[in-house]
């Protein structure tokens, strides 16, 4: 299968080196390895002094399936397959999919959830967010339309990642009845379930809501994207059963050092959450009356989950310019709205990191500098 370069991911690569600031982190503030160790109990103690660096279970880490499945209402520990998070949806489109499938795509989104589909030999819809005066919606119509029997997929990434979008309740029943009508698989990508702003919004996993729903989750939001451990869920066994074996010619297990410091994690997930959530918060705050101040050349479009938001910048500036313009004269990383296969002038921003307000104030010189040219 040759597939197109995941640009979002190369432009961290290429410029992670030069950049001193960054604007457009998804993950939540980092933990330390120290402060993972110091929350363990004392069954993980023992096991992370006992570790031996060997083959781990291919099907997963027993206490740790056991603490994800805590997160979930109807979701068993056998239900859980453990493995690195971009691993999962690689794996399940690859098990899933054939030549010709056809595949709705809540977009923008991470681009593999579409590049891997298309280079499966898919026919790819893709099922616009739309902005609007009061955040970013769905057009329900437009799926409504789109949706038939002859989609095999409706993928979907919620909380959205760049946009923070969130449906309700009402409008997620609404998708998942018209999926069901079809005969629709869905796959959802919530890494960021637990970090809805208004906690009263929050939805159950699609996984407990679907039963032909298969989620993808990780570590990001508890701050532990380096132990590279994620969960696929899903209640369907030959789903399970054909990602477990498709594994084989991936990474094959986890990492036996990352299972135990995920498990320590998990099982104080509510302590992490509430720490980054905190953050999450803060940073929007200062974040809103940033864009206010700037509202000339800036739109700020409300996000209502997540650990980002997707603003836009208004013409007759350009954003892939302004993005090379803040790597190359102030060491600012920003990621535009191509590498997520757009054309729309936005840019994400990253709401997780204790170091936000740093890298705005930075953003902030370039953007007085582009409001003197319209002055």
């Amino acid at each position: 299968m040759k597939i197109k370069e995941f640009k979002l991911e190369r432009l961290f690569a290429r410029y992670s080196s030069k950049a001193k600031y960054r604007l457009s982190q998804s993950a939540c503030e980092y933990c330390t390895m120290q402060e993972i160790l110091d929350m363990a109990d004392e069954e993980c103690k023992k096991m992370w002094d006992d570790l031996v660096l060997g083959y781990t279970d291919p099907i997963g880490f027993a206490p740790l399936q056991e603490a994800i499945a805590e997160r979930f209402v109807t979701i068993r520990p056998s239900d859980i397959l453990t493995l690195v998070p971009e691993e999962g949806i690689f794996i399940f489109m690859n098990t899933l999919l054939d030549p010709g499938d056809e595949v709705i795509v809540m977009q923008p989104c991470l681009p593999s959830l579409y590049e891997i589909p298309r280079a499966l030999g898919c026919k790819i819809i893709k099922w616009p967010l739309q902005e609007t005066n009061w955040g970013w919606n769905l057009d329900f119509n437009f799926l409504a339309e789109n949706i038939s029997p002859k989609t095999k997929l409706l993928v979907l990434n919620i909380p959205n990642n760049p946009t923070g979008f969130m449906p309700v309740k009402t409008e997620m029943d609404r998708i998942l009845n018209l999926a069901d009508r079809m005969g629709t698989w869905v796959f959802c990508e919530e890494t960021y379930r637990g970090m809805e702003h208004d906690p009263a919004s929050a939805l159950p996993s699609l996984s407990d809501m679907y039963p032909r729903a298969t989620t993808i989750g990780g570590l990001n939001k508890f701050g532990l994207p380096g132990t590279r451990i994620g969960w696929l869920v899903t209640k369907n066994k030959n789903i399970f059963e054909d990602c477990a074996a498709y594994r084989d010619y991936t990474t094959l297990c986890d990492n036996a050092p990352g299972e135990i410091l995920a498990t320590i994690a998990m099982r104080n997930a509510t302590d992490l959450l509430q720490r980054n959530h905190k953050i999450v918060l803060e940073n929007l705050g200062i974040a809103e009356k940033f864009f206010k101040k700037h509202k000339k050349i800036l739109s700020w479009i409300q996000p209502n989950g997540g650990c980002t938001a997707f603003p836009r910048l208004m013409r007759p500036f350009d954003v892939t310019e302004m993005c090379e313009k803040a790597i190359n004269e102030r060491e600012l990383l920003i990621i535009g709205e191509r590498a997520f296969g757009l054309n729309s002038n936005n840019f994400r921003v990253g709401l997780g990191r204790r170091d936000f307000k740093e890298a705005l104030d930075v953003f902030s010189e370039i953007v007085e500098e582009m409001e003197k040219k319209i002055s």
